[in-house]
């Protein structure tokens, strides 16, 4: 009798939950590659609180690389959102400090720190993990064969030299996501930050991907089908009085006042890793990049492969990111 009712409770909070949103349901493991801008900042958060509050997967590391700032300044950044989370025990693992070939330069568009600009020194030395980024995500997807999850929201640079020291490495994983580029229209006819950053980098994972796999988030289609207006993050999201959420609203002091509605790339591949209810349709695609000429950095998509690479996240449910996102920051006030 005891066995039939623990296997109905397992079996209730397994279907009311996303695969990834319960232990008991899954044991998966989370890393976040990440170049350590304040959008980088809310994707570690809402991990870490969906962690904490709603049983998802455990963060199990961060692995730097440039991109919003310097290797450097990302490491700092790093530190400095687990020191305010009060999750230092999560190891920071440095990576890329440059692209294969060449990068684009940063657009700095959440200021010179990535961070909003605030003149923040770091109280003492950085804690940063002796291994590389690269070989730290072989290890890791070894130790936890079938169940990390990756989710990659800077260049591509470092999942790309794990995939060339181990070719085997996305297999292990239990899932890849990557956030990048747009699919190619007359609306969106530019390269997008991430895939413009290390083109060669995008092109090494594309060519090592496979569909049930690999997920891409393109920009394009979280600004079509993801767009919060900027009085709800504004007036709703940050006015919950948290450590973190004042903290996030100082990383993004410089950006927030540019723009007319709240389109974040990381925070939309982190939600959408984490509650895959918010994604109202995936697409298989063939997934690669241009390399050469004026088109160089764009990606392309052929929807009508036989032979698909990634499932291309298309469209998704604004109402569902904004409640999962309220109920993840709000949690602190009523744990």
């Amino acid at each position: 009798m005891a066995r039939k009712i623990l296997c109905f409770v397992l079996f209730t909070v397994c279907w009311i939950t996303s695969p990834e949103a319960s232990p008991l349901c899954s044991k998966k493991k989370l890393v976040i590659d990440q170049d350590g801008g304040a959008d980088d900042a809310f994707a570690i958060t809402i991990s870490l609180l969906n962690e904490k509050y709603f049983k998802g997967p455990k963060l199990v590391a961060l692995t730097t690389s440039f991109g919003n700032v310097n290797l450097t300044q990302a490491n700092i950044n790093s530190d400095r959102i687990l020191r305010v989370s009060e999750r230092l025990d999560i190891p920071i693992y440095s990576g890329a400090n440059k692209a294969f070939i060449e990068e684009m330069g940063s657009d700095r568009y959440f200021g010179l720190d990535g961070f909003g600009d605030t003149g923040y020194q770091a109280p003492g030395p950085i804690d940063i993990e002796k291994q590389p980024a690269a070989v730290a995500l072989i290890e890791l997807s070894k130790k936890y064969k079938d169940e990390l999850i990756v989710v990659a929201i800077g260049p591509a640079t470092n999942i790309a030299l794990a995939l060339k020291l181990d070719p085997q490495f996305i297999h292990r994983l239990a899932h890849l996501y990557i956030g990048g580029g747009h699919i190619y229209s007359e609306k969106y006819p530019k390269a997008e930050f991430n895939a413009a950053m290390d083109p060669e980098a995008y092109h090494i994972v594309a060519d090592s991907a496979v569909a049930d796999k690999v997920t891409i988030v393109p920009f394009s289609q979280v600004i079509e089908t993801l767009k919060i207006p900027i009085e709800w993050r504004k007036e709703v999201l940050g006015a919950i009085d948290t450590p973190i959420m004042r903290a996030l609203n100082v990383y993004e002091q410089v950006a927030l006042p540019k723009e007319k509605a709240w389109n974040l790339l990381d925070p939309a591949v982190a939600a959408i890793a984490l509650y895959n209810e918010i994604v109202d349709e995936f697409k298989n695609s063939n997934n690669t990049i241009i390399l050469e000429g004026e088109k160089r950095g764009i990606i392309t998509n052929d929807f009508s492969s036989s032979d698909p690479n990634a499932k291309v996240f298309y469209k998704g449910n604004v109402e569902y990111y904004q409640k999962f996102i309220l109920d993840v920051y709000s949690a602190e006030l009523n744990p």
